[in-house]
């Protein structure tokens, strides 16, 4: 059985916005608009990626803000998000521009022809990732002020940080092929992944593994949900079965929820949350 994911925008588009924040992965490319100073989200619209063996990403980002003119407006904060397979987490003491490469490709194979770019998780952890170069290319060239963190990354930082998430041991987002997740025990990260997914049974079997390999108990344990998925989903009902406690994600509580009514606060959460991660 699948699962549904939905792509509804919100809100619309401002000239009142100072910030765009934008987030990219195989499946889907996602924006949002932002009046910061009040932590006000404006608009949010996402380009799904149908045909992935059309075009390159790079190709897919074009189109996508070509479609919808952010090329045309001048926003001083621009925050990319972005999401890919390749990437790997080290301590940040083993992190260097000489190994890097050789750490990324010993664990997710070669990386020839694409720029290598690192995250600090903390201050004792580091996300290396791949980026494909054209792909780089053509943010430095429409939004040469672009700050760009793996979306990985973004998840962990709030598990760190936010206040909603400090009593929770997981945090999961549900994508079209794949899920996200950030397992946290006690104040440290110990586990940062995605999975491919093609049904909410596979969703349900890797975080029971999880579960399982770091002796968590599904009674006890606290997960929050986050995601384009609505709460009636099937999805929601089967994790319940299992685990006791999971609930759909919060955003940040100064986050000024106005301009975007009737949107859930666990849809569309590292694209509005990407705020407090900087």
């Amino acid at each position: 059985m699948s699962f549904e994911i939905t792509h509804k925008s919100f809100g619309q588009i401002s000239e009142l916005a100072d910030t765009l924040i934008i987030e990219l992965s195989s499946d889907i490319i996602s924006f949002c608009e932002i009046q910061s100073e009040q932590n006000k989200p404006l608009f949010i619209c996402h380009y799904p990626i149908e045909d992935k063996t059309r075009d390159v990403l790079g190709d897919h980002f074009m189109n996508a803000i070509k479609h919808f003119q952010f090329f045309r407006k001048t926003y001083p904060h621009i925050y990319v998000n972005y999401s890919n397979l390749q990437f790997t987490v080290c301590p940040t003491s083993f992190c260097n521009i000489e190994h890097n490469r050789l750490l990324l490709e010993f664990n997710t194979g070669s990386a020839t022809d694409k720029i290598l770019l690192n995250d600090d998780v903390n201050a004792n952890m580091t996300l290396i990732y791949a980026i494909e170069d054209d792909l780089k290319s053509m943010m430095d060239q429409y939004f040469p002020n672009h700050q760009i963190r793996h979306k990985l990354t973004i998840l962990s930082k709030l598990m760190l940080s936010s206040d909603e998430l400090s009593k929770d041991n997981m945090i999961m987002v549900v994508n079209p092929s794949h899920i996200e997740i950030v397992l946290k025990q006690g104040h440290s990260i110990v586990l940062i992944n995605q999975f491919s997914v093609k049904t909410q049974e596979d969703i349900l079997y890797y975080v029971l593994f999880i579960l399982e390999q770091y002796q968590l108990n599904p009674l006890t344990v606290t997960i929050t949900l986050v995601g384009n998925s609505e709460a009636n989903t099937g999805l929601i009902n089967s994790l319940k079965k299992y685990i006791k406690n999971i609930r759909l994600g919060i955003g940040h509580k100064s986050i000024d929820w106005t301009g975007i009514k009737g949107m859930p606060q666990h849809f569309n959460y590292t694209l509005i949350n990407r705020l407090f991660c900087e």
